[in-house]
């Protein structure tokens, strides 16, 4: 184990500037008779090598700074990735419980909250999208639970859980709770892991076990129909550190095959919206997770007509939506043999319906569907 006198960078494979970071804060991190006040400094340098505003430094520092967070936004994550394997359960979470910037860096406040046991058991979780622009992972979760429930809690398992014998006190950084474990999720991202390069189409693809704590950010990620943490926010942690560089805020922005391939590990490109439901109702039944997605438009948000003359249906741009499945019904829902195939398509952000404005969960036409779509994304069965 590395001590104080014993610098942990010459045994954890880290590059330059990761490698002066760990020289800095892991010594006093990892050695056992460091004081709360010595290691509270040392999780802070971390904090500041990630998150301190470029506003704040004189300006050839900060042209800098800038230009190595866009190469290597989070080296929190990077060097976490190195360390666990080297620590036992219990010094892992006591390290964690010091220093949250070892973890991915959350969009907004760093205020925590642990996703509980009981959240990872539940038969049949829906899937909510956060204050945070990754409907392209979001919508691919609740897809793949939709047509195969419990596939979420399939991907997690535990790494065991340990309460620190001496953790910081009331009022500390690092203020211990005891329900914070340790989980490893199983992703699948390119074999050839650099930046451009892993975006071309039909590369090998790798399986990536990535061990985290239970501890996600209060606000800013997914959670379940209240927002509540539930496994889609361990996955959404953990995606963060596979493809977003260990930063929730470069996890927004993407696209929905590739949130297909770090859940289901095959490459699932975009293809035209068929002209009839029943096509995407085969594939559905078939156990595909099927995503559409709308295109982004100069004016943002906009709305199509319903068919019955009765209101319109609201439509988020540049978003990624979950089909559920194919229904004879009306636009709001009911069950009517009567009625046209409708596709049941629901919004990953949630929210209320309003009489004259459906926006969540909406019943559409052939017609309907592609007038708001620009694009649908299949993946491979699940079943």
């Amino acid at each position: 184990m590395p001590q104080a006198t014993d610098p942990p960078d010459r045994s954890l494979a880290l590059d330059g500037p990761t490698r002066r970071l760990a020289h800095r804060v892991l010594p006093t991190l990892l050695h056992p008779a460091a004081a709360p006040a010595d290691r509270m400094a040392a999780a802070r340098i971390l904090d500041r090598a990630q998150t301190t505003s470029l506003t704040a430094v004189p300006a050839p520092e900060a042209l800098l700074r800038m230009l190595m967070r866009g190469l290597r936004p989070s080296p929190g994550a990077r060097l976490w990735e190195r360390l666990w394997p080297t620590l036992s359960s219990r010094r892992a979470l006591e390290v964690l419980r010091w220093a949250p910037g070892l973890e991915p860096v959350p969009r907004g406040p760093q205020r925590f909250v642990s996703v509980p046991r009981s959240a990872l058991t539940s038969r049949r979780p829906r899937v909510r999208q956060g204050r945070l622009g990754d409907c392209w992972l979001v919508a691919v979760m609740s897809a793949c639970e939709q047509v195969r429930p419990g596939f979420l809690q399939g991907l997690i398992s535990s790494e065991g859980s340990a309460t620190p014998a001496a953790g910081p006190t009331r009022g500390e950084s690092g203020t211990a709770d005891p329900s914070v474990r340790l989980t490893a999720i199983d992703l699948l991202e390119p074999a050839l892991a650099v930046p451009i390069l892993r975006r071309i189409p039909f590369l090998p693809v790798r399986r990536r076990r990535v061990v985290v704590s239970t501890r996600v950010p209060v606000a800013h990620r997914a959670g379940d129909r209240r927002r509540r943490p539930n496994a889609a926010s361990l996955i959404e942690k953990a995606a963060a550190a596979v493809w977003a560089n260990g930063s929730y805020r470069r996890l927004q922005n993407d696209f929905a095959g590739i949130g297909l391939l770090l859940l289901t590990g095959r490459w699932c490109p975009a293809r035209p919206v068929p002209r009839t439901v029943e096509h995407i109702a085969e594939w559905l039944d078939a156990g595909r997770p099927v995503v559409l997605s709308t295109l982004a438009r100069p004016r943002g948000s906009f709305t199509v007509a319903r068919e019955d003359g009765t209101g319109r249906i609201a439509f988020m741009d540049a978003h990624v939506y979950t089909a559920v499945r194919a229904l004879r019904c009306t636009e709001d829902g009911r069950p009517d043999s009567g009625a046209p195939v409708r596709l049941h398509v629901r919004n990953p952000v949630g929210g209320g319906e309003s009489p004259a404005l459906r926006r969540t969960d909406l019943y559409l036409s052939e017609r309907q569907l592609r007038r708001a779509f620009i694009s649908v994304n299949v993946g491979p069965s699940l079943r």
